[in-house]
């Protein structure tokens, strides 16, 4: 028994993954789009690139979205004008949503959502 998966050769992305009684993995039959690859590789996890398997993260940028916003609203009484915070202490908060809102500019470059950095909360 061999595992396999089975993706879009012109885009990496996995669509297929099995188990397959064949001695060779050439054996499966395939879609001349696709190419085959031996182990299985999940498509919340992986994308194949020049035949490899490499961690990916589909529209991770929604993600990191999603907790930048959570962020900023679980912030957003340090800005209202009864906040118990002292004007220098406002203003590191001030900082720091801004920061926020900058992630996805400040980290274009990231790749994974792992390497994504988020600003460090102020004490």
């Amino acid at each position: 028994m061999i595992d396999y998966t089975i993706y879009t050769t012109s885009t990496g992305i996995i669509h297929t993954n099995g188990t397959s009684s064949c001695l060779n993995i050439n054996e499966i039959l395939i879609n001349s789009e696709d190419s085959i690859l031996l182990g299985t590789y999940t498509q919340d996890k992986y994308k194949i690139i020049s035949g490899v398997a490499q961690n990916y993260t589909p529209n991770f940028w929604n993600q990191i979205r999603i907790k930048r916003d959570d962020l900023l609203s679980k912030s957003d009484w340090t800005q209202t004008t009864d906040s118990p915070l002292t004007d220098s202490k406002k203003a590191e908060w001030v900082t720091y949503r801004q920061a926020l809102r900058d992630v996805p500019s400040s980290n274009s470059s990231a790749g994974t959502i792992d390497a994504v950095t988020f600003p460090t909360v102020p004490s």
